[in-house]
């Protein structure tokens, strides 16, 4: 190897070029250096993948070609083979006992001063009174009449389960037995003509579906056990014939309501729809959310969109010329094509999870220390800092939000950006640390933005949340039958969401506002819905959870 400069080159060199030389071998040392280290926790995670891919090629043997199962003596049956790898990772297997650093904000903390056993919120229908009577109220060993000292009260809670009442409406036809004229008198609409439903039925439907994921066919067998034959299809037939008659003005408005907030919050996740045409069994189709937060400048709410594809020009319509705010949103490239009038916020809990899911497999195998020295750990640091800081500044109004927010975050955000530009050309493109920092410097420019207004969130853990119901149900009903069961499913599920954000109890809103909008008529206008919203301060005192009532007092 011939060398990089002559002897004259050296001789002729001036006391600033050796200087420049040396700090130019340094910087290459040290990029070097990063390079070796990133090699060796590739070289442990490759090793840890192949001993994971080992286990599950012996398991997928095991089922394959042995005995799926094997039997006890006394009857019992093994667990299947197929799952023996999760059951060894059970509750006793050793964990890594190094320093936690998820952000505080992900902790679930239980609301002060709840009781368990509250029973405040109850009507008491029924009061037992144990008192002494005739010749007990008299002392057996003076004969002196006894006086109350005190009482003691206790309380109990009954059950009673679901029960049907049959209402029946008798219309009298009169006659004119000169002229015979006919005359019936006026009677209020039917919920939906010719059919035996009334509002608290079908809400009762659309609670246990919507809000409780219990699928139509599981309530068709419940309602069987109260000797009530109703087939999962005329109870599909009533969500969506209500949901386009009823719901859907309601959903209209408040996506009116919706487009004039300063901050949204967007996501989107699976649904099936085994009835779109032209499409394979396996297609996903998507369900989009849309939703309001604290600082929106908009009532609170959840939309949801059913939409076939995840093209980006789904959000392009929904929003459409009337949205001019922040949304904040996931690294998905759909939103990075919205108007100039939207500015897009990044989701910093996505960049940290994919740090987290490349430190994951080094901890078996690293000590404690050794994992404080892998880049996924002190990018983790590095993020827990600004989460640190938001958790600190949680309850300060959005000015100082705002100037701790260019106090503090902005310097430690700049260091951050900084040190992963230093890893960029350092780092395997195809290894997940790799992955982890090409994609949070990708997404350097939105990640940013939340340092701009004092309203913003760091991340969109808001719409995460807003999904989540959406996803256990999903667990339970798998699949949606039709494209206008999946958009009516869009509309219940906003409208439920929308009242659990506003403090409503969902069963009795949803009873409430099928027997408001039933006797509306075919063409209810704007001003007419408007006192039906969730957010509305004309919803009865009935249909509010205890903590809202509260609340309003």
């Amino acid at each position: 190897m011939e060398p990089l400069f002559s002897e004259k080159q050296l001789q002729d060199m001036s006391k600033e070029n050796i200087i420049e030389l040396m700090q130019a071998m340094q910087a290459y040392q040290k990029k070097q250096e990063d390079k070796i280290r990133l090699l060796e926790e590739k070289t442990k995670e490759l090793e840890f993948m192949n001993a994971m891919l080992s286990d599950r090629l012996t398991l997928a043997q095991r089922k394959q070609f042995g005995p799926s199962s094997e039997k006890y003596a006394d009857g019992y049956t093994q667990m299947s083979l197929f799952n023996e790898a999760e059951a060894q990772s059970g509750p006793n297997e050793a964990e890594w006992e190094g320093e936690e650093i998820h952000p505080k904000s992900y902790k679930r903390k239980r609301p002060a001063g709840k009781k368990e056993e509250d029973l405040s919120a109850f009507e008491t229908t029924e009061v037992i009174r144990n008192k002494l009577e005739g010749e007990e109220l008299f002392c057996p060993g003076c004969g002196t009449r006894y006086k109350t000292a005190f009482k003691e009260t206790v309380k109990y809670l009954k059950f009673i389960p679901a029960h049907f009442e049959v209402t029946e409406e008798i219309t009298y036809v009169y006659s004119c037995p000169k002229c015979g004229t006919m005359r019936r008198p006026e009677k209020a609409p039917a919920l939906l003509k010719g059919s035996i439903a009334t509002p608290s039925l079908v809400a009762g439907i659309m609670n246990a579906k919507y809000v409780n994921g219990m699928p139509l066919a599981r309530q068709e067998r419940e309602f069987a056990r109260y000797d009530f034959n109703l087939s999962t299809k005329t109870m599909s037939n009533w969500i969506i014939l209500c949901t386009q008659k009823y719901l859907q003005p309601v959903y209209d408005l408040m996506k009116e309501e919706f487009l004039r907030s300063r901050y949204i919050h967007c996501d989107e996740t699976r649904v099936q729809v085994i009835d779109e045409p032209d499409q394979k069994g396996s297609t996903q189709n998507w369900m989009w959310v849309y939703l309001t937060d604290e600082y929106s400048g908009s009532p609170r709410m959840v939309l949801f969109q059913y939409e076939r594809t995840r093209g980006g020009y789904h959000p392009r319509e929904f929003l459409g010329d009337g949205f001019r705010g922040y949304l904040t949103c996931d690294g998905y490239q759909a939103y990075h094509g919205l108007p100039e009038a939207i500015r897009v916020t990044g989701c910093m809990a996505h960049a940290r999870r994919r740090f987290e899911e490349a430190l994951t497999p080094l901890k078996k195998e690293f000590s404690k220390e050794q994992l404080k020295e892998t880049t996924a750990y002190q990018a983790m640091e590095r993020i827990g800092m600004l989460y640190k800081i938001e958790d600190l500044i949680r309850e300060k109004n959005v000015e100082e939000k705002y100037r701790e927010r260019q106090k503090q975050s902005k310097r430690l955000l700049d260091a951050f950006f900084e040190w992963l530009h230093s890893l960029e050309d350092a780092v395997n493109r195809s290894s997940r640390i790799g992955e982890a920092v090409l994609y949070t410097i990708n997404q350097e420019k939105y990640l940013r933005r939340y340092l701009e207004d004092g309203h913003l969130s760091i991340d969109n853990t808001a719409a995460e949340r807003a999904i989540k119901n959406f996803a256990i149900g999903r667990r339970n009903w798998l699949f949606a039958k039709s494209i206008k069961g999946a958009e009516s499913s869009a509309t219940v599920y906003s409208i439920t969401e929308t009242a659990i954000l506003n403090g409503l109890k969902p069963y009795h809103y949803l009873t409430y506002l099928l027997e408001q909008m039933k006797g509306l008529g075919p063409f209810p206008t704007r001003e007419d819905i408007l006192p039906l919203l969730p957010w509305s301060e004309s919803i009865p005192v009935s249909c509010r959870t205890k903590q809202s009532k509260d609340a309003s007092t």
